[in-house]
């Protein structure tokens, strides 16, 4: 799907969900799905992104065991969170599926 596309699904899935989620937490996870989603198809900094990549390998997503760091584990972390977004629901789950299996075990972008 092109990016454009998924810009538009995924603003219509924001507005839709205006009525079950505060709107800036919506608007967070939603900005890091589409950030994400353009790194996968090689658009790295791009204006605004900074924040929303961050978020996406942000600490706080990370699941530790007695090893260390569990990247199965955060990675299912992270794409729950992205689950978030109903814009990555539906047609644009595999853009989902994409950005965990490049990214959801990395420390960084």
């Amino acid at each position: 799907m092109k990016l454009h596309a998924l810009f538009a699904t995924v603003a219509l899935g924001a507005i839709t969900s205006l009525a079950t989620a505060p709107v800036h937490a919506q608007d967070n996870v939603c900005a890091s799905f589409l950030c994400m989603a353009g790194k996968t198809q090689g658009k790295n900094n791009v204006q605004g992104c900074t924040a929303p990549v961050q978020a996406f390998f942000s600490p706080s997503l990370y699941i530790y065991d007695e090893e260390g760091i569990d990247w199965p584990a955060t990675a299912a972390n992270r794409e729950q969170w992205l689950s978030q977004c109903q814009g990555s629901q539906g047609q644009n789950s595999g853009i989902l599926a994409t950005i965990i299996a490049e990214y959801g075990m990395r420390a960084s972008g």
